[in-house]
């Protein structure tokens, strides 16, 4: 029943994340990167903030639960996690090059 309540009508995402953006950095001091996921719940506004230490939040305050439609979760992530994971290009196909 949970998606149902999630179920909502949202504004183009990459609307939602330009606008969510002056929230973010308002909450956080550290990097931070925002995307699009889902799970059993539906389409959902993931944002992620690096700290050094894991056990201190980097969050000063809370982002609100519903954001533009969007249902928000917010994560925390070690230093370098942004770099080395979320934001990444992806490459061409490496086995064509053999």
């Amino acid at each position: 029943m949970a998606n149902l309540h999630w179920n909502t009508k949202k504004a183009p995402f990459d609307e939602a994340k330009e606008k969510i953006k002056a929230l973010v950095i308002e909450a956080t001091e550290g990097a931070f990167f925002i995307k699009k996921a889902s799970n059993d719940c539906g389409a959902t506004m993931d944002v992620y903030a690096e700290t050094d230490d894991t056990e201190v939040s980097p969050w000063s305050t809370r982002l609100p639960q519903m954001f533009m439609g969007w249902r928000v979760i917010m994560y925390v992530c070690p230093a370098g996690y942004i770099g080395a994971f979320l934001d990444v290009k992806e490459k061409g196909d490496d086995v064509s090059n053999w």
